[in-house]
């Protein structure tokens, strides 16, 4: 179901998929996209994951996608407003259970995902391939900040005090799971390990590396896997799901 939801008085496009067979309130995701992508690919596996009985939202980031604005118009904070607005209207959804809310994100969009954890309450994190930036500037359109420095969000030594993203895994009391391409030729490893030493407890941290995979995943077979491991992660962590009789 197609959604116009807004954030500070603008449209962001946003698209709902409710399971059937399951008895509400449900657990409930939001899906972020990456740096000038949109949620087309997330509504794909949204609708696989709905499935295993989440309600799921994707949302175009503003200046991204159908939503309203120029993306080099909005900041880092802009895009932060935009998941507490996804945010707040599915914990008010009748059919959500508001303790049980949970948040995938995609290089950009998992560092954001990262940084809402410090405001919002999420049952579990999931981070693919995370960008990790200071957090100076943060009010400066990020179009600007990665043109005037390409390598932005490619920070990799950050101590935790330094960055809302990294206080965000560090204070982070949920399940995480964070994904890595082999073969990443725009978040290097190391940034995928400042996010994981991140975490003082490893008991709450899941670690997969896709073999072979770039930054974006190019094949079908890519596409299965990383849905595959969404699956078989979240089908763990919500094992008490009712399904109706």
């Amino acid at each position: 179901m197609k959604l116009n939801l807004k954030s500070d008085n603008q449209n962001i496009a946003a698209y709902l998929i409710k399971p059937e067979g399951f008895k509400y309130p449900l657990p409930a995701l939001i899906f972020i996209h990456g740096w000038k992508s949109n949620s087309e690919g997330n509504i794909k596996r949204a609708t696989e994951i709905s499935k295993l009985g989440f309600i799921c939202l994707t949302l175009d980031l503003r200046g991204h996608g159908e939503s309203e604005g120029s993306i080099d118009q909005f900041s880092r904070e802009d895009h932060l407003q935009d998941i507490k607005a996804a945010y707040g209207y599915l914990s008010k959804l009748q059919e959500v259970n508001p303790n049980k809310i949970g948040i995938i994100g995609s290089s950009y969009g998992g560092y954001l995902s990262a940084v809402a954890s410090n405001f919002l309450e999420f049952e579990w994190l999931i981070l693919r391939v995370p960008a990790l930036y200071f957090d100076d500037n943060f009010n400066v359109p990020t179009d600007r900040l990665i043109n005037e420095d390409p390598r932005a969000f490619k920070t990799s030594n950050l101590k935790t005090q330094n960055s809302l993203a990294l206080k965000g895994v560090s204070n982070f009391p949920g399940d995480i799971l964070i994904i890595e391409s082999e073969k990443d030729d725009i978040i290097p490893h190391p940034v995928i390990e400042n996010y994981s030493e991140a975490i003082p407890d490893k008991r709450l941290l899941a670690y997969i590396i896709m073999n072979g995979a770039g930054h974006s995943l190019e094949t079908k077979e890519q596409e299965k896997e990383y849905i595959e491991i969404l699956k078989n992660w979240l089908k763990e962590k919500s094992s008490k799901l009712e399904v109706e009789v």
